[in-house]
């Protein structure tokens, strides 16, 4: 007996989990939701082109709780989704919704969890697969799979890692699901954190700060995020990527120099800006003057 799954989701995970379920023979999807083509969010993907089963273009889910409710589902499956389901739309399928979060549940939950994570300085996280309810990822876990966050990971980087993990999660624990014997732990809500969504002040660059500081953060918010930033001659300015300097020629030349001082400009219109510790080597696509105070 197949089982009814509606799957409502996005990005290339989201295309990850679609894929999987279509390739299934024990499932039947009456039908998916997805993002509208041009809807503002990265890596966005409207997902089954292919019109292999209905495609619904709705950023609100919470809209087609009643079509939802028709199908009559076994499972509602959601990835790559940052939108909140109500309540009511979770409860409507008999087996569960499950979806999936960037981080070892119970810790970080909420929004902007990997960026957070990047530009703190974690060294490892995970992707928690886990049974939604009216908490934000507050549901009981299914499983978890670890994954390294190196020194030299930028946010796309990471974005893979979590994409390869959600086709291992799908891989090892649908088949637990279809049987009824998955894991599922509950979690305690006293336990853990919320991270709230950034925002532009998020992404401003401090100079006086430690060089490993700015680091982290111009790795945390790269491209397909918007950029850290800082502001020259009233206009803001992305850098998309950056080295720590490690030569103690430049940095006795410049220890008496002000956090944000434009040092020089290099040979590959890279630039070395004062940090508050050290030298930070910047890429941006904008000229900047050397000598200049940032």
């Amino acid at each position: 007996m197949k089982l009814s799954i509606v799957f409502i989701g996005g990005k290339p995970n989201g295309k990850i989990v679609l894929d999987y379920l279509l390739k299934n023979k024990y499932v039947e999807i009456p039908f998916i939701v997805t993002y509208p083509d041009d809807y503002d969010t990265p890596r966005n993907i409207r997902l089954n082109k292919n019109k292999r089963v209905e495609t619904i273009c709705e950023s609100d889910a919470n809209k087609l709780t009643a079509k939802i409710k028709e199908a009559k589902p076994d499972f509602i499956f959601v990835a790559g989704w940052s939108g909140m389901l109500s309540k009511k739309l979770i409860k409507i399928p008999t087996k569960g919704t499950v979806g999936f979060h960037p981080s070892k549940l119970p810790m970080d939950r909420g929004r902007s969890v990997l960026a957070w994570q990047i530009e703190e300085g974690y060294r490892d996280s995970a992707l928690t697969m886990f049974y939604y309810n009216e908490l934000p990822d507050c549901g009981d876990i299914i499983a978890q799979e670890k994954f390294a966050i190196n020194h030299n990971d930028y946010i796309s980087d990471v974005m893979n890692k979590t994409d390869n993990a959600t086709y291992n999660l799908m891989r090892g624990y649908f088949p637990l699901l279809r049987e009824g014997i998955a894991p599922r732990k509950p979690q305690d809500i006293n336990e853990g954190n919320f991270r709230r969504l950034r925002n532009d002040s998020d992404s401003l660059i401090n100079w006086d700060s430690n060089t490993e500081e700015i680091y982290n953060k111009i790795r945390a918010i790269s491209k397909p995020y918007p950029g850290a930033f800082f502001v020259y001659d009233h206009t803001k300015v992305k850098v998309w990527k950056s080295d720590i300097i490690s030569d103690n020629y430049i940095e006795s030349l410049s220890q008496n120099l002000k956090p944000g001082k434009v040092i020089s400009r290099l040979y590959d219109n890279s630039y070395l800006i004062k940090c508050k510790d050290g030298i930070l080597k910047i890429y941006i696509d904008e000229d900047i003057e050397p000598g200049y105070e940032l």
